[in-house]
């Protein structure tokens, strides 16, 4: 790789590479991962932390640690892993004493250490670009994974064997954004992030809007008429229908996957940000904005806290955001319990694709391991198992990738499930609703510069000024052509 790489990751990895994305936070405050603050404090931007942005502006190379354990037996094969979220180590330790238990003669001690984001990638590189240090399991947050990927199979160990039992059953599209140029699979992923609608039912109702208004909802212009409805019965100052975002990306993703298109472009191919679909959603958003049925989100987009402050004085009553959003309501929002409701995303055509994978945490296996196939083994059975996935839905609350447990109602329908008691319906049921359409927006060395572009400059042109789009979408291609 080249030495670049780094020095971009040491001068800008807390405000560029997560700029493009939105979280995907555990049900832990520490969860938030230092992977989703990122997107948080420039989100300014959100992944799979989203509150911690101390740990996302931290950009030292020091050897602070957060979190470090040993977990499974002691006498067993010794495997290091590290992370950048301490409950995501915890999660390990789990799953080792589980592998342990059913393969007494294969059985694994698992040392985990949590460091802080920026120092766990930035020391990641460094020990591949130097040939040693790098641990045998290691999180790479979702923004990150474009700067590992460089190194295909001279850095990773490809997981294509040891995911082969659950490769089936695991959403597709959410195992493709770890796939390399050379068609193997390097990283398992913690969730598929499906993105979904929230809303407010509990107060939408107090003006007279109930469920079937939700459920009746196809396209853009069905949902924008609800929302004018809503503003119009409430007929109050400040009191929006919802908030678009000039530091996140997940509205123009949703209009990309409805669409088909992807502004990253591929291996081979050049980035392309004029897309319809680019057009299409900030066509509408811009109308929203000027009929005073959005405003532009407190800093940015919703989660950051003045973001949830705003959901909590109900100034907006419906959104965008994966599923992983769910545990800020538990954690941030638990005095909403019962008045949400979750639904598909509304589409601009009938019949286009309603959600799209956002956000994430690929776990690899690193070739300096000196046991790779068992790392890998586990690193695959912890992340797509039944076993695993119980544990990540239950522990982390995320929307789990392995599809066969979507079905078993324990799963999905468990009444003690903190999640599923606390919205109005049960999350796995709209999950079923939109299992076949759940798209992927490709994570590559551009996704890094078109979301600093957008996040910092082209939204705010756009949303907060006034300004063309066509206008701004050429100086937005112009800037990141120049990149490439």
């Amino acid at each position: 790789m080249k030495k670049k790489l780094v020095s971009a990751l040491l001068c800008a990895t807390m405000t560029a590479s997560c700029l493009a994305f939105a979280g995907c936070g555990g049900s832990d405050d520490s969860t938030e991962s230092k992977s989703d603050a990122a997107d948080d404090s420039a989100d300014a931007a959100g992944d799979d932390a989203a509150d911690d942005a101390d740990a996302q502006g931290d950009t030292s190379t020091g050897e602070e640690v957060d979190f470090s354990g040993t977990f499974g037996d002691e006498n067993g094969t010794k495997l290091s892993m590290w992370t950048f979220v301490d409950v995501h180590a915890n999660f390990y330790g789990k799953m080792v004493e589980m592998w342990n238990e059913k393969n007494p003669d294969n059985t694994i001690a698992l040392e985990a250490t949590a460091y802080p984001f920026a120092d766990m990638h930035q020391k990641l590189l460094m020990s591949f670009q130097a040939g040693e240090g790098a641990p045998d399991i290691v999180d790479v947050e979702a923004g990150q994974y474009p700067n590992v990927i460089e190194g295909l199979d001279t850095w990773l160990y490809p997981l294509d064997d040891a995911m082969a039992e659950y490769k089936e059953d695991m959403v597709q599209s959410r195992l493709e954004i770890y796939m390399g140029s050379d068609g193997h699979y390097y990283g398992a992923p913690f969730h598929v992030g499906a993105t979904v609608m929230y809303y407010n039912l509990g107060e939408l109702e107090k003006y007279g809007i109930k469920q079937e208004d939700i459920d009746a909802i196809v396209t853009w212009e069905d949902w924008k008429a609800l929302g004018k409805k809503y503003v119009e019965a409430r007929g109050e100052e400040g009191k929006f229908w919802t908030s678009v975002d000039t530091g996140g990306t997940d509205w123009i993703w949703i209009a990309m996957a409805e669409h088909g298109e992807d502004w990253t472009g591929t291996f081979e191919e050049a980035p392309n940000v004029q897309l319809e679909s680019v057009k299409k959603m900030l066509t509408l958003e811009k109308s929203m904005l000027d009929e005073g049925i959005a405003e532009v989100s407190p800093e940015g987009q919703v989660d950051t806290d003045p973001g949830i402050s705003n959901i909590l004085e109900h100034n907006i009553v419906a959104f965008p955001k994966a599923m992983w959003y769910m545990s800020r309501f538990l954690d941030k929002m638990p005095d909403e319990k019962g008045n949400w409701y979750i639904a598909p995303c509304p589409v601009f055509e009938e019949g286009q694709p309603r959600s799209v994978g956002i956000g994430g945490t690929g776990t690899v296996v690193t070739q300096q391991s000196a046991n790779k196939e068992l790392a890998a083994d586990f690193v695959c059975y912890a992340k797509m198992s039944p076993d695993g996935s119980k544990v990540i839905w239950e522990d982390l609350g995320f929307d789990v990738c392995n599809t066969s447990l979507w079905d078993d109602d324990a799963f999905a329908h468990n009444k003690d499930n903190k999640y599923n008691t606390f919205f109005r319906n049960m999350p796995y049921d709209v999950l079923n609703e939109i299992k076949d359409e759940i798209g992927k927006i490709s994570i590559l060395k551009a996704t890094t510069t078109i979301g600093e572009q957008f996040n910092l400059t082209s939204f705010n042109e756009i949303l907060e000024e006034g300004r063309d789009i066509d206008e701004v979408l050429q100086e937005a291609q112009d800037a990141i052509d120049l990149e490439q």
